[in-house]
């Protein structure tokens, strides 16, 4: 018989009790091509997306087209009503959520720090949103949101209003100040820049492989 003081008893950190979800629905019309797509290190955009969010229980893409990311082996969540905007993404995604907490990450965002999903996640509490500030400004599309903001999402999509920073003040809503945050996260000012264009994510290219020096 083996003995039982030389078995390994290692067990996995627990994933976190929230959903997951990297935002991919824009049209990349100034980047020429699906920006998901795009090699970076060493895999598409999206797969590197979700890997920042291994950490978390679920986790799933919000797309209009749910075949072609088929490759990532990972649900896609496409929008209830179309042509909505980025509003009806996040309550689509909060609808289809196991949790009652869901955060997101843009998938033309690959600087960004794994770490601030989860610091913004333990954040949350009772609120209906935490979202993280730079300079004063939001960043609804990095933020984490209870079901609750379904309700609040959906009355303003209905009405024509598309942006989900609106949404924010129809909420009970908790900022992080990521300027505090810096000697934990790095510079806002650099990992928060999107891929929107060719020349940019050029530049984000190069910075993941120096990371010496941050700067766009």
């Amino acid at each position: 018989m083996d003995d039982p003081t030389l078995q390994n008893h290692y067990t996995a950190p627990a994933a976190l009790p929230a959903t997951a979800c990297v935002l991919s629905g824009g049209k990349s019309s100034r980047m020429g091509a699906d920006k998901a797509l795009l090699p970076y290190q060493g895999q598409a955009l999206i797969n590197y997306a979700l890997s920042q969010l291994s950490g978390f229980d679920e986790v799933f893409i919000s797309a209009a087209n749910t075949d072609i990311y088929a490759f990532t082996g990972v649900p896609v969540v496409s929008d209830r009503t179309p042509n909505r905007g980025p509003i009806e993404g996040i309550a689509a995604a909060l609808t289809a959520a196991r949790h009652d907490h869901v955060c997101f990450r843009p998938v033309d965002t690959p600087l960004v720090p794994s770490e601030l999903h989860e610091l913004i996640f333990r954040a949350i509490g009772d609120f209906d949103a935490c979202v993280p500030t730079y300079g004063g400004r939001a960043e609804p599309l990095l933020g984490c949101y209870s079901k609750s903001m379904i309700a609040i999402c959906d009355e303003l999509a209905n009405s024509g209003i598309r942006k989900v920073s609106a949404a924010l003040a129809h909420a009970r809503t908790l900022e992080i100040p990521l300027d505090d945050l810096t000697s934990r996260l790095g510079d806002p000012g650099a990992y928060l820049v999107n891929a929107n264009d060719p020349e940019t994510f050029s530049r984000i290219t190069a910075i993941s492989a120096s990371p010496l020096d941050p700067k766009i």
